[in-house]
């Protein structure tokens, strides 16, 4: 049986490698990303924290700063 979780992954990586040539991303860059975000999204739903939008921001702006780098 395949949990939610696996569903979601298998979907997520599925679009990020569709849409990572687009913008010259590594898909596997963007799943990190996604996942991080929900994970935060996730820890802070269960124990509210502060900040927890400028931490998105952040996760995003290093990502496209790598992004960047590699390209």
């Amino acid at each position: 049986m395949v949990s939610n979780f696996e569903r979601i992954l298998a979907e997520i990586r599925k679009e990020a490698g569709q849409i990572a040539p687009n913008y010259r991303v590594d898909p596997d860059s963007v799943v990190n990303l996604i996942m991080g975000i929900v994970d935060l999204e996730d820890q802070h739903r269960v124990k509210a924290q502060h900040g927890i939008k400028k931490k998105i921001r952040q996760m995003i702006e290093t990502a496209a700063i790598q992004a960047s780098e590699v390209r």
